[in-house]
């Protein structure tokens, strides 16, 4: 007679489980209850042996698309690069497009490499800064970077500004520990109102390129010191109605508008007609073209270049190709070209 309180189940393992099943008075639905519970089970055995099976097969589709990158990898040429942080953007599109054209080559960035360590190539701004200054390795001028004063598109007195316009006494005036701004002996560009001045604090700032370029030293600057990137002098323009900076065209402008960014407004410059017009338009291309064909003493332009410090031959040809198809794509992200001289003698 059959027990039905112990019932044996033979699962998909091959082996044997014994499941207990109380008795019903009704000796066949106590048998149809059991038959019941081992039916469910079967299924959710089945149902988590496939999930297993599944997981193993994803699981080795995942390791083996590791190893073939993994392998891929090994068998490229790679390229380190180090770069100043404003000009990052175009040296990832630089980049970018060079492992296009060069499948066979992988290019990195490197950032907080420890003091022993050297990339293939260090991209740099303004070589005469005192964190460059000491560099050994080969210097290849890539592009320029373009410096213009603004201040707030609210600012009160910016009318003010466009009738006395900035020639260089102004500027020295305006930015500089040699005098209040609004003394000088020349009434017409007589400005009675106090503004506050803002500049960049760390070694990578643009503020000792301006500085040099006028004469002076980077702590000669007047006003309050920002820290951190020359970006943050954007915010802090946007935020005083009265503050009044400088900055390369990269953050003064939007690369994806064209436009200065929102609450931003260029200072007016006391140059040729022709040329302060095509400034007032405030397009970041009508000014690229303008500075790459006119020399204006009063916008100080200055070099963005890679410093070689390796024997890395991959990294030879990718400035070659920065030179040559490179070029085009410095436009887009607020650069002008190299200078002919450095392109001519690639």
């Amino acid at each position: 007679m059959h027990d039905h309180k112990k019932l044996l189940y033979r699962n998909s393992l091959n082996k044997y489980v014994r499941i207990n099943c109380e008795n019903s008075p009704d000796t066949k639905l106590g048998e149809f209850f059991c038959n019941k519970y081992l039916k469910e089970i079967t299924m959710k055995s089945f149902r988590l042996i496939k999930l297993s099976i599944i997981i193993l097969i994803a699981v080795g589709a995942i390791q083996k698309t590791r190893a073939e990158s993994i392998e891929s990898s090994s068998n490229k040429e790679v390229i380190t690069i180090e770069s100043t942080r404003f000009a990052t953007p175009l040296a990832e599109k630089w980049a970018k497009e060079y492992e296009k054209a060069y499948p066979g080559v992988d290019i990195v960035f490197v950032e907080n490499k420890s003091s022993n360590e050297t990339a293939d190539l260090s991209l740099v701004g303004y070589i005469e800064s005192e964190k460059f200054n000491n560099r050994q390795g080969k210097l290849t001028n890539a592009g320029r970077f373009a410096l213009l004063p603004i201040t707030n598109a609210d600012n009160p007195y910016l009318k003010e500004f466009n009738k006395k316009r900035l020639n260089t006494k102004a500027i020295k005036e305006l930015f500089f520990e040699n005098g209040e701004f609004g003394e000088s002996t020349d009434s017409k560009k007589k400005l009675d109102y106090e503004v506050t001045i803002y500049s960049g604090n760390n070694s990578d700032s643009f503020a000792e390129a301006f500085a040099s370029h006028f004469g002076f030293l980077k702590a000669d600057l007047k006003g309050r010191k920002i820290s951190g990137d020359d970006i943050f002098l954007i915010n802090a323009i946007q935020k005083d109605n009265e503050g009044i900076t400088f900055n390369n065209l990269s953050y003064i402008f939007d690369i994806n508008t064209r436009s200065l960014k929102n609450g931003v407004a260029l200072i007016p410059l006391d140059i040729r007609k022709d040329l302060r017009e095509i400034l007032e338009e405030a397009d970041v291309d009508k000014t690229i073209t303008l500075l790459e064909n006119e020399t204006i003493p009063l916008i100080p332009i200055e070099n963005i270049g890679f410093i070689s410090e390796s024997n890395n031959q991959e990294a030879e040809k990718f400035i070659e190709w920065v030179l040559s198809e490179g070029q085009k794509y410095n436009r887009e992200y607020g650069f002008l070209k190299a200078e002919y001289e450095q392109l001519a003698n690639n």
